[in-house]
């Protein structure tokens, strides 16, 4: 069981299977998050591996890994399981970017919708680092399953499926777009999403782990890298002391990862040409938000309502499929809008209607009438940003629309969804779309002014390392999370980032196993 302070296993090293068995190496780890435990969890039986992570809490109440519990986390006016910060947009507008605070990272907190991506593009991404595609294929079978049965994995469920998601699908199965899974489909079509969720409670990085053989340290902050006069890494200061190792792997995600070596590089001469903190992006996202014409069982009608949050809370643990197997998104298509061939954009159906993203700008879903929205996500933005160091902090500024090409992308988004909101049968459920003539009058204005993060964070780092992940000039340093992918291979990142690291594990042992023969 992992402790708040600290995480002391006995390590089980078996001699068959390791290729080190007379010098056993020690790897920190640095981040217990979505990339930090996948790669754990798969060298632990190899090395005494540590993993170090800065956050404050082991876990949380049992009521908040129901899925669709999650957002009341984001709502609490004093933030335990997760910090807040804001970015500031061009125009001013500050939105809000949410990090867990909690072992287990964003896979924990956000990652539930599932989407194994486009082959096309993780195809680039797999030659960056010299991975196969059977790479790829084999660690997305030996990670994730529909198999409820199956232990040590991260389990899929198909997401609850209502009378809104019917019409969704069947008016645009009218415009020839078919019904397909959305996990993996690269041309235009539509289907219910998957989200990461057993019966009742969500899967993550944390159900990869069956017997822990490593050593894990929480609330303990990694100030800088430790190297010899060669560059080769010897260990880590914490904020606790010194922690020696033969080889550190950086996987404290884009923000961390990229402030730590932003650092080294005040530090160290020969980290000097490296490209930190460059080139970094996010998905944009915007709502269309709808006035349903009769009940429909909305969260709007039931966060408002005490008899149907009993209702949906004894289905649920009943095992019948409601709405709490998500966090509210049901449904999804995949666009071409563009015309080029090449899938750009993703909007799905979200069963409730909100002011801002997580209720930021007003109460959590608004108003108690029956409502919904069609969420728009611009899968390969062409806008990139920065963070650089101010002091201690470190300064995020991801230039959000910045690119033309991304603002006109989302103004066709917006086209699309209201010439589907206006044709049978989801024309039927339709009373009002909110907002609906100053978008049509203005639309890069309410873009702009309605856009929040899509919490999908990449790059800063793809260019500090070789295809091995190590780190350029140095020697048993290595970046493996988030921030080395140099674009998006899916429209939600949590499944692209466990594959990676996974990926990489098993590239680590190999080359480790090789060198050491």
């Amino acid at each position: 069981m992992i402790m708040k302070e600290q995480i002391t296993n006995i390590v089980i090293f078996s001699i068959k299977e390791s290729c080190m068995q007379k010098n056993k190496k020690r790897v920190v780890i640095i981040g217990a998050g979505t990339a930090g435990l996948a790669i754990a969890n798969r060298i632990q039986n190899h090395f005494d591996v540590i993993v170090i992570e800065k956050s404050n809490y082991q876990s949380y109440p049992w009521i908040y890994k129901i899925p669709l519990m999650i957002g009341l986390v984001f709502r609490k006016k004093v933030m335990t399981y997760i910090t807040k910060r804001e970015f500031t947009l061009s125009n001013g507008r500050k939105i809000p970017f949410f990090e867990s605070n909690l072992w287990g990272g964003a896979s924990i907190m956000n990652g539930c919708v599932h989407v194994f991506g486009f082959k096309s593009k993780w195809a680039s991404v797999l030659k960056k680092f010299n991975l196969s595609n059977d790479d790829l294929m084999k660690s997305n079978d030996e990670i994730f399953s529909f198999n409820l049965n199956e232990s040590n994995k991260i389990t899929l469920m198909y997401a609850h499926q209502t009378s809104i998601d019917e019409a969704f699908i069947k008016t645009l199965n009218s415009r020839n777009f078919p019904t397909d899974d959305m996990g993996y489909t690269e041309r235009e079509a539509c289907g219910p999403l998957q989200n990461t969720v057993r019966k009742y409670f969500r899967t993550s990085v944390l159900s990869l782990i069956g017997k822990q053989n490593f050593s894990g340290y929480m609330r303990e902050k990694v100030q800088y890298i430790l190297f010899d006069n060669d560059g080769k890494v010897t260990g880590v200061k914490t904020d606790k002391g010194i922690r020696e190792a033969d080889y550190v792997i950086l996987s404290a995600g884009v923000i961390g990862s990229c402030d730590l070596m932003l650092r080294e590089k005040d530090r160290n001469s020969f980290l000097q040409n490296l490209s930190v903190g460059e080139m970094l992006q996010d998905h944009t996202n915007i709502r269309v938000n709808v006035v349903a014409t009769k009940p429909i069982d909305s969260l709007n009608e039931i966060y408002d309502s005490f008899y149907k949050k009993l209702s949906v809370a004894l289905k649920h643990f009943m095992g019948i499929s409601t709405v709490m197997r998500g966090t509210g998104a049901t449904s999804a298509a995949y666009l071409d809008l563009d015309k080029d061939g090449e899938i750009d954009t993703r909007i799905q159906i979200l069963q409730f209607a909100e002011t801002g993203r997580h209720g930021s700008s007003g109460n959590l879903f608004g108003s108690s009438q029956p409502s919904f929205s069609i969420s728009i996500t611009a899968i390969h933005p062409e806008s990139y940003g920065n963070i650089i160091l101010d002091g201690d902090e470190n300064i995020v500024d991801l230039k959000f629309l910045s690119a033309e090409k991304d603002v006109e992308l989302l103004t066709l988004a917006l086209e699309y969804c209201f010439d589907l909101l206006k044709s049978e049968p989801i024309s039927e459920y339709v009373l009002k779309i909110e907002d609906e003539e100053y978008i049509k009058n203005n639309p890069e204005k309410y873009i702009r002014d309605t856009m929040f993060s899509g919490h999908h964070l990449i790059g800063g780092l793809q260019d500090a390392v070789d295809s091995n992940f190590k780190v350029h000039n140095t020697e048993g340093l290595y970046v493996c999370d988030a921030s080395v992918f140099d674009k998006y291979v899916a429209s939600n990142i949590h499944s692209s980032i466990v594959l990676l690291a996974d990926m990489f594990a098993k590239k680590f042992l190999k080359m480790l196993c090789t060198s050491n023969k």
